[in-house]
């Protein structure tokens, strides 16, 4: 024989249905919306520490550069580019006016005055270039070395000063992460030269950025 369905027989036991069918809806509903917000909440703080790694690293990235502009250019005879150029020219004695200009993101006439005016400060000297009769390559006198020096120096010591609060081994750890950033962050020759254009080349001699080149070329 076949069992018959349970058939509510009052109007209590209506109720009853009713009320337990809302609750469990209510229930599961509300069990579903609390997971969903959990979910929502977690993406919401990955997402905000995501943005808070490059809101960090910007603003450090921000303030280093001004701090290091504003104290080579205090080394330099003026203001702006000179310091640059001036340290480029260590890096590369005889560069051509026009790779100077590249690497300083300036015009030809705007380079052509910058050099006049280092020329009459006695600190860098135009020679016929070697290998281009048309062009002349750029080096510095003997006061320009020092002064490149002086350059380099207070470069040096701002950055060290901003790495003191870390250890050797996390000194370490920075220096890898900053090469490998640089490497996927140059682009060409000519934004190598600017990226590089107050560096240090004798503190630095498997530079990442040269490296990085080379496996693109």
């Amino acid at each position: 024989m076949r069992s018959r369905p349970v058939i509510a027989r009052s109007a209590t036991d209506v109720m009853f249905c009713v009320i337990s069918f809302s609750f469990l809806r209510f229930v599961c509903t509300e069990h579903i919306l609390f997971s969903l917000d959990v979910y929502a909440w977690r993406i919401y703080i990955f997402a905000m520490d995501e943005k808070k790694t490059e809101n960090v690293i910007g603003a450090m990235v921000l303030g280093l550069a001004d701090a290091v502009l504003r104290d080579t250019e205090n080394q330099a005879p003026e203001k702006g580019q000179a310091a640059a150029a001036i340290a480029l020219l260590r890096h590369e004695p005889g560069m051509p006016i026009e790779q100077m200009r590249r690497a300083l993101g300036l015009s030809h006439s705007a380079t052509v005055r910058l050099i006049d005016r280092l020329v009459t400060d006695d600190l860098v000297v135009r020679r016929p270039s070697a290998t281009d009769r048309r062009a002349v390559a750029l080096h510095l006198t003997e006061a320009g070395d020092t002064r490149c020096d002086a350059i380099l120096s207070s470069r040096f010591e701002l950055i060290a000063k901003a790495l003191q609060g870390l250890d050797p081994a996390e000194r370490e750890t920075y220096r890898l992460l900053t090469e490998k950033l640089l490497s996927n962050f140059v682009e060409d020759l000519d934004h190598a030269y600017s990226v590089c254009r107050l560096c240090d080349l004798s503190a630095c001699p498997d530079c990442p950025v040269a490296c990085a080149l080379q496996d693109k070329a």
